[in-house]
């Protein structure tokens, strides 16, 4: 029988003709999912390329480098190293043949290609200019909550009123962040008033948002699509794993994804999250954007609060694919490139909680480099997996990864947290021993 996965992949197979498909994004793993495209031909990422044989062409810049960059906060728009230069020649001539571009999520460097090509390319994304405004958290914030999305509820505080944020100490612990950030980068958790260094946290827009620190709560996270009559496709929630100290120093830092876990949440807590994944999507397409969008929130006293958009693919996308897969429905990269190409989106009518029972239960860890210095692996072969089931995006021996940079990503059959804040012990011991083994780290 025909599934909606093969009829969604035939259509755009169709849809692209004899255009070649070049993907840009961060981890070159991340287009995996690409590849049942007939026309995908030519990858071009930041990271952990993917070496893939029925490639044509592959180029990633750590391979150029010689370097694996903290994606959280390196941007390629403001790099002009002969490495980066050389990647977008070589993605500029690439794009002189008849051509689809899919990207990871916009940027200037991406327009500064495009628009000098585009007699030859078809862009399935949006402007920079125009996807930027949905990065500015405090404004998608106040408009998210005219239509109903129930949000952590952050106060905006101007730099100088340095004493509204000591008495907001006087209540609890604060957590103060910057309008735009990525993967916990952009954030502080202040206990009192002497940890307030307004520094630790770039505002170059001269304000902070603070929240009161919600806790115990459970970091959930869901992956997305809008279109652009404002349907919502949804994607494979997840448990999200955050600010774990075994692998990252970033106390709200990304550490992966917990997707067996989320089936022992209620009911009524995974309609209220479906119910603001909608009208967020909803609001997205009604202002403009369209394809892949994620949403991270955490469960607090039994709601559910909305902690931020993210206006791009996310790091749980790759593994949200496989999912997919498995049920044999469209991917989030399917449904981004089908909501460009003019495709109507596919009417499943499935709920976020028949996904959370039905996925395939498996889990990812993202381990970072947690030291203050520039980690290279070794020659040895990874190391027995007792729990983990195997490992991915692990640097060639001659990359250096930068502080914080992903040394690794650990799969794992089941779940791997309780709670999305720390990982079960024996998970947590067989990643600190592979990154010992493998970088060389005696303690």
């Amino acid at each position: 029988m025909t599934t909606k996965y093969k009829n969604a992949l035939e259509l755009i197979n169709s849809r692209l003709g004899n255009r070649k498909l070049v993907w840009f994004g961060t981890r070159g793993t991340d287009s995996r999912a690409l590849l049942g495209i007939n026309n995908f031909k030519e990858l071009f990422s930041l990271i952990a390329p993917l070496n893939s044989i029925s490639l044509n062409k592959e180029v990633c810049l750590e391979t150029k480098k010689k370097l694996r960059v903290d994606l959280d906060s390196y941007s390629i728009d403001y790099d002009d190293t002969p490495d980066a230069l050389d990647l977008r020649r070589q993605l500029f001539f690439s794009l002189a043949d008849q051509s689809y571009l899919v990207s990871y999520r916009p940027s200037n460097f991406l327009t500064s290609i495009y628009f000098p090509r585009s007699k030859s390319v078809e862009y399935l994304g949006l402007f920079h200019e125009s996807q930027e405004p949905f990065e500015h958290k405090p404004w998608v914030e106040s408009e998210l909550k005219k239509v109903g999305v129930n949000i952590v509820p952050w106060t905006y505080v101007e730099e100088k009123d340095r004493n509204l944020l000591e008495e907001m100490l006087q209540t609890g612990p604060q957590v103060i962040r910057s309008s735009r950030s990525d993967g916990g980068a952009g954030l502080a958790l202040i206990h009192d008033p002497a940890e307030l260094d307004l520094k630790s946290v770039p505002h170059p827009d001269h304000f902070l948002g603070v929240a009161p620190f919600l806790s115990p709560s459970i970091p959930l996270n869901v992956n997305a699509v809008a279109f652009p009559d404002g349907t919502v496709t949804l994607h494979s929630p997840s448990l999200q794993l955050i600010g774990i100290r075994s692998c990252t120093r970033r106390t709200f830092g990304y550490c992966g994804n917990d997707f067996a876990r989320l089936g022992d949440l209620s009911d009524k807590i995974l309609d209220e999250l479906e119910e603001y994944v909608i009208k967020s999507g909803r609001w997205l397409a009604s202002k403009g954007y369209l394809g892949a969008f994620g949403i991270d929130a955490i469960v607090f006293r039994d709601r559910v609060y909305v902690a931020e958009i993210n206006p791009r693919f996310q790091g749980s996308s790759d593994l949200s694919s496989w999912i997919d897969l498995d049920m044999q429905r469209p991917d989030m990269f399917l449904d981004h490139i089908a909501a460009f190409l003019g495709i109507e989106p596919r009417q499943d009518n499935v709920h976020l909680k028949d996904l959370a029972k039905d996925q395939m239960k498996v889990s990812q860890i993202i381990c970072h480099n947690i030291s203050e210095s520039y980690l290279q692996r070794n020659e040895q072969p990874l190391p027995i997996k007792a729990v983990v089931d195997h490992y991915e995006l692990v640097p060639a021996s001659r990359i250096a990864v930068a502080p914080e940079a992903i040394l690794f990503r650990a799969v794992a059959n089941g779940s791997v947290t309780e709670d999305g804040n720390s990982l079960i012990t024996k998970y947590n011991d067989e990643i600190q021993s592979t990154v010992k083994v493998l970088f060389d780290i005696n303690s």
